[in-house]
């Protein structure tokens, strides 16, 4: 048995006369020291996978940042402005997430790559908000970061989260980014969450934005 000696734990077959009851007993007496398969299992510690660019959990702040930081996120440096919180990843599709407070509820934003063209990406966004009557049409602008020209989309109404499921969130807004990589593929930067929230972090997040740099 692995890891532990019994001497003399099995009896001498040939200076003992055969009995199945002793053999009987000498294998209990084996079975019962042995742990079992399940306790096995759950001794063995399971590394937990870290999504691509991601921080170990040691690394990631739990409290607002007290000051501006710079952060490498899946090949892209920003400087991450202080108040920001920096949260666990909660899908394998993000490189990175911060949450940013306000007094009408935080505001969400989202880092990450995907193919499929910049059009493709910023109609899913703009299918993920139904406008109200009062709310302004959606709204796409040239600026630039990372040394291109990105597109930058400003949209508002009641936004459902295709991912997160739940009921739709009224008076809410988005601000996004598209950063090109090549003829297809896109860095993305995402900020959702009610509106006086994201309208008062306009300024930090186009900030944030325009620090970036691919390294």
């Amino acid at each position: 048995m692995s890891g532990r000696s019994f001497p003399n734990s099995q009896p001498d077959m040939n200076a003992m006369p055969y009995s199945p009851k002793l053999v009987c007993l000498a294998g209990l007496i084996l079975i019962g020291c042995s742990p079992s398969a399940s306790n096995q299992k759950d001794s063995v510690p399971t590394a937990k996978a870290t999504p691509l660019g991601a921080s170990s959990p040691a690394e990631t702040a739990s409290q607002p940042l007290r000051e501006a930081t710079e952060r490498r996120i899946g090949g892209m440096k920003f400087e991450v402005p202080a108040g920001w919180e920096e949260k666990a990843l909660s899908s394998t599709m993000i490189l990175g997430e911060f949450s940013l407070p306000g007094e009408a509820g935080a505001a969400r934003l989202t880092l990450s790559t995907a193919g499929g063209g910049t059009a493709a990406n910023i109609d899913r966004w703009k299918g993920q908000f139904r406008p109200g009557k009062d709310d302004p049409e959606p709204k796409e602008s040239q600026i630039r970061a990372a040394g291109k020209d990105v597109t930058l989309l400003e949209v508002h109404g009641s936004h459902t989260d295709m991912f997160g499921g739940g009921a739709p969130k009224p008076n809410w807004q988005l601000l996004g980014i598209a950063i090109p990589i090549d003829q297809d593929h896109n860095y993305f930067v995402k900020l959702t969450g009610p509106r006086e929230t994201v309208t008062a972090r306009h300024d930090e997040f186009l900030k944030f934005i325009q620090s970036a740099r691919f390294e």
